[in-house]
């Protein structure tokens, strides 16, 4: 009898290693495909969650090793502190000092750490919080390749693109930089390649004041750098599915006093991560936090992981994990937007987003977009960031999609602020 049960021991210990050999998945990771779909259930946008049922979509559902609360710049955390009750919106939307209702001089890290529901600002806080989680990053040098995928062609064809932002607000090492103009931020988009499109590119400057934004674009043809209006944000970018307004923290790149902002619930919702673990990071030679994406990311297409999403669009090889969100929806102001209303799902703690779903003007739901996130870190663990490394957009009604992936994260960049000047901006572009 002992050695019956010395052999059933034996046996059951070699079928848990070969599971785990092959599917490389720890204990408290399964995969989630059409047969299990029910473990997401009130997880996910019910939209998205169909992608799950039919089989568009598998994923690695599981846990991170760490919480991701206590791992970002140490002037997020003193913020989350220091700030409570230190700021409020004006009449026009804008941040003030509580005390004061002056414009302030320096926003340390996020303004509003303390959101409380019954607070009739409170959504539009949420999303003033998904900016300045993106400027206490610091300044950014990133290089992004923009995919285009279809339903049926599969992947289709790549942009590859340079972006460039330098915040004046929330980074605390910005706070001794020169600002006479009053900016919040600012930030351009470049073009690379294929050949017809190099050179192609925008530049946004955001204000800390209620002044608009001012937004520029360069036209290669032309060769003359052209302002452009605020509204056109929601026009297709560069021919993708992406809109300018479905980029940043809180894939919302707008203005926040654009919209009319809501609370329509709170709770939980899974987010996609690149990894369940910190990624090591080194500084460049310019002092520059540096990360590059290279294999660890892996789309259906390719049909290289273990189990593959059957549409062409989907990272199959990150980690999704439970989190707390807000649940908010934006109703654009202005009535020539393109789009209608937008829900997003906000990270309590991290204050950024997981998921938005975009409506027509009528009211009918259309489009998906959703980001995968990384947290970085340096060994000594002295430093550390958040990145979104790749955000997807999903057109359901044309089937087509449109993914940005970051091939090189570069945070606390040494830009020169001549660069964002209209000179700066010309120079760059030709």
């Amino acid at each position: 009898m002992k050695r019956y049960q010395g052999n059933v021991i034996i046996f059951l210990t070699i079928v848990v290693m070969l599971g785990i050999t092959n599917t490389g998945m720890a204990a408290n990771e399964q995969y989630v495909d059409k047969s299990n779909w029910q473990v997401l259930k009130g997880l996910m946008p019910e939209n998205a969650l169909n992608w799950v049922k039919t089989g568009d979509m598998i994923l690695k559902y599981g846990n991170l090793t760490y919480d991701p609360a206590k791992v970002m710049p140490a002037w997020v955390i003193e913020s989350k502190r220091e700030n409570v009750g230190k700021y409020k919106l004006s009449d026009k939307g804008a941040i003030v000092e509580a005390a004061t209702g002056k414009f302030p001089k320096f926003i340390k890290g996020i303004p509003f750490p303390d959101i409380r529901r019954n607070d009739p600002d409170a959504a539009a806080k949420v999303m003033w919080n998904t900016i300045y989680m993106r400027n206490a990053q610091g300044a950014l040098r990133n290089e992004l390749e923009l995919k285009f995928f279809g339903r049926k062609t599969g992947y289709e064809r790549s942009y590859w693109v340079d972006w460039y932002s330098k915040p004046f607000d929330a980074y605390e090492p910005a706070q001794s930089e020169p600002n006479p103009n009053n900016f919040e931020s600012v930030n351009q988009i470049l073009i690379r390649s294929p050949y017809d499109m190099a050179g192609t590119a925008m530049m946004t400057w955001r204000y800390r004041t209620n002044k608009e934004n001012m937004q520029y674009g360069y036209v290669p043809a032309i060769r003359r750098v052209r302002q452009l209006t605020p509204s056109g944000r929601s026009d297709a970018l560069f021919g993708s599915d992406y809109s300018q307004d479905d980029s940043g923290y809180g894939i919302y790149d707008g203005a926040i006093n654009y919209f009319n902002w809501k609370i329509i619930g709170e709770g939980e919702c899974i987010g996609g991560f690149v990894s369940d673990k910190p990624i090591l990071v080194e500084r460049n030679k310019r002092g520059e936090m540096e990360f590059q994406l290279g294999k660890m990311v892996q789309f259906s297409y390719e049909k290289k992981g273990p189990r593959n999403s059957a549409a062409p669009w989907f990272m199959d090889n990150g980690i999704w994990v439970k989190r707390p969100v807000w649940i908010i929806e934006g109703i654009p102001k202005d009535t020539y937007y393109n789009f209608g209303k937008q829900i997003f799902y906000i990270d309590k703690d991290m204050n950024f987003a997981h998921w938005k779903v975009i409506h027509d003007r009528t009211g009918k739901y259309w489009r998906m977009c959703w980001p995968y996130w990384a947290i970085g870190q340096v060994a000594d663990k002295s430093s550390s960031w958040i990145g979104v490394l790749i955000t997807t957009v999903l057109d359901e009604r044309i089937q087509h999609a449109s993914t940005q992936n970051t091939t090189k994260y570069r945070c606390g960049a040494s830009l020169n602020t001549n660069q964002f000047s209209l000179g700066g901006f010309t120079a760059l572009c030709k």
